[in-house]
């Protein structure tokens, strides 16, 4: 699943950095304005940062299959919380 000590950020165009968490090929992000978002790995940019993993979106489009993903979302208390 995810490592809870570890922390993830999703880079995202609109909010800026948001708490993250990835779950096999899926990065969910908590968005500021309450829903979850859901990305794909080949949707994003992995690097580290001080400890913190960042997924930084960039502009590629999901595989065709993911169409079928149902990966549940992590509760909200699973997410990191951002200074």
């Amino acid at each position: 699943m995810f490592e809870q000590n570890r922390v993830e950020v999703l880079v995202h165009t609109e909010f800026g950095r948001i708490p993250a968490r990835k779950l096999l090929d899926c990065i969910f992000a908590l968005s500021p304005d309450g829903p979850i978002l859901h990305h794909h790995l080949e949707e994003v940019d992995v690097s580290e940062e001080l400890g913190t993993t960042l997924y930084t979106i960039n502009g590629s489009a999901p595989l065709s299959e993911r169409s079928r993903c149902q990966i549940i979302p992590p509760v909200v208390p699973a997410f990191p919380i951002l200074d």
